[in-house]
């Protein structure tokens, strides 16, 4: 008997739909015996949080989770695509505090307040600026997960040769700096490195005042903060004491030829390799000792809303694994993270590493300020793009915050 070509493909279609709906498809979008949970971290730090789910699939619970990483843009893309047609959407997703204000008011986000009610995942179980960001029009849109810091490295060795005592208090200001900048340029020492201008900028303008918002709710920095605060930058470039462009302030601090380095947490491993001299890791440095703000960011676990209804017991399993999360990080924090949950503070190995500084300590906890307005990215877009050319003299500090202004307004259109 012949068999047409037709009939064929349209018997292959149909075996293909029905494997694909028993197994799940490609794994792009959940199914009902399991949480699906997407993240953009990859490489190294991917791995951690792949272990660290391992590690909760192992207490063998009702929803086991399958962790889907992918690059930063694929999951940008992706994650969008999902939410706005609610098919082939995770169950969870890792998204950063900023990202979030957008997808609730795009309508994407189903809201955890019922789903939490009375369970331990509330408030007074973490650090309270980072599950305050995960609320969105009085309503929690957002369970914290880990928070990465700006912070400041240090040589222990020559802080005692030419600032002694300065990190007596823990906290190190722009005019110690300066201190140590003029003692060691003799020796052809830089007293601080800039290598992530927004991340300098963004905790300096805070520090001295500037907020990101005027009265009316509207993205303003084309103000007096951004211009002293870039100014700032500029003196110490000027003066010979910040690392010039174009030179690795990594590469100079292993090499013992800068003092300071403010630099993320994530950068840890790489500290951790060092071992000709006594670094630490302090807070980012301060405009005021008395007055620290710490600038942070902090990734959330968003629930996307699906044309597929979850069940209850799915969303119970969700509240479990977040729970359990709450005192089981450690594989995870060893990229130089710090949890965003109090629990890991019983856990002995977490408050030994450098990073635990900021939740062990009251000063810590309370100079965390996490950056989630709306529009601050395409900030810290142009800054990145045009902060050398101030710092050097090739562009004037006011026309060019003007011209900031101007774009990023332009793109919030």
């Amino acid at each position: 008997m012949k068999v047409s070509k037709s009939i064929v493909l349209v018997g292959t279609s149909l075996l293909c739909t029905v494997l694909l709906a028993a197994c799940g498809g490609s794994g792009s979008s959940s199914n009902n015996s399991e949480i699906l949970l997407w993240s953009s971290t990859t490489g190294p730090d991917g791995e951690k949080i792949k272990k660290t789910i391992d590690q909760y699939n192992e207490t063998d619970p009702d929803f086991k989770v399958k962790l889907v990483s992918m690059q930063g843009d694929t999951f940008t893309s992706k994650l969008t695509t999902a939410g706005k047609s609610g098919k082939g959407v995770p169950d969870l997703a890792l998204i950063a505090s900023e990202a979030l204000p957008t997808y609730k008011h795009q309508d994407m986000l189903e809201t955890w307040d019922d789903m939490i009610d009375g369970t331990e995942l509330a408030r007074e179980n973490y650090v309270e600026a980072a599950w305050d960001t995960g609320v969105v029009d009085d309503s929690q849109y957002g369970i914290p997960a880990t928070m990465g810091s700006w912070v400041m490295y240090y040589n222990q060795d020559l802080v005692d040769k030419y600032v002694p005592g300065a990190l007596d208090d823990g906290v190190v200001t722009y005019e110690e700096i300066r201190q140590a900048g003029e003692k060691a340029k003799a020796d052809g020492i830089y007293s601080f490195g800039y290598t992530w201008g927004m991340q300098n900028y963004s905790n300096l303008y805070q520090q001295m005042g500037g907020e990101w918002q005027d009265a009316q709710g509207n993205i303003n920095i084309d103000n007096e903060f951004s211009y002293n605060a870039v100014q700032e930058f500029k003196d110490l470039y000027d003066a010979g004491y910040m690392v010039p462009d174009g030179e690795d302030a990594n590469k100079l601090f292993a090499n013992q030829q800068l003092i300071f380095l403010p630099e993320g947490t994530w950068m840890l491993s790489n500290m951790e390799e060092i071992s000709d001299f006594t670094w630490g890791q302090t807070f980012t440095p301060q405009w005021n000792a008395e007055h620290i703000i710490q600038g942070s960011g902090v990734d959330q676990f968003a629930m996307f809303k699906t044309n597929e209804e979850r069940s209850d017991e799915k969303k119970s399993g969700m509240v479990d694994f977040l729970t359990w999360l709450q005192a089981n990080q450690l594989e995870w924090v060893k990229s130089g993270a710090n949890p965003t949950s109090l629990a890991m503070l019983d856990n002995e190995e977490y408050v030994e590493m450098p990073q635990s500084f900021l939740l062990k300590t009251e000063k810590g906890q309370a100079a965390i300020s996490v950056n989630a307005v709306d529009g601050l990215s395409y900030i810290f877009g142009e800054y990145d793009n045009r902060s050398w050319d101030m710092i050097t003299g090739k562009a004037d500090i006011q026309t060019t915050f003007g011209e900031i202004q101007k774009v990023v307004e332009e793109k919030m259109k």
